[in-house]
């Protein structure tokens, strides 16, 4: 809720976190123990989070990005337009990989387009 000691901006953040937080889970295929074994989280706080309007600690919302490959953008710029989401979530996911991990993902990648050819 807007209220004179409180600019719109950060109404939008807190309002939008939850369901920001909880779209992005679903999209990803997780549900809430499965976010919560990546997170550390317990799922009851996710709960709280998406449903009833808690808003987390910055380690907790800093968790829930990482374990969701969820740009920070999107929850303190939830009304910016996302050039190609599908994209910037990959190129997250890729960085959290270590060295090896990166070496399969070129060779997969590399792979799927030798296909193509």
């Amino acid at each position: 809720m807007v209220t004179p000691d409180r600019p719109q901006w950060e109404t939008t953040i807190t309002d939008k976190l939850g369901e920001t937080i909880k779209a992005t889970r679903l999209a990803r295929g997780y549900t809430r123990e499965q976010l919560s074994e990546r997170t550390g989280v317990t799922e009851r706080y996710i709960a709280a989070i998406e449903n009833e309007g808690q808003i987390p600690r910055v380690q907790i919302l800093s968790a829930l990005l990482h374990g969701l490959g969820l740009s920070a953008d999107r929850i303190f710029y939830p009304d910016a337009e996302q050039e190609d989401p599908e994209l910037d979530q990959l190129v997250r996911l890729i960085q959290l990989c270590d060295v090896e991990d990166r070496k399969v993902v070129s060779a997969v990648v590399d792979a799927l387009l030798d296909r193509r050819a």
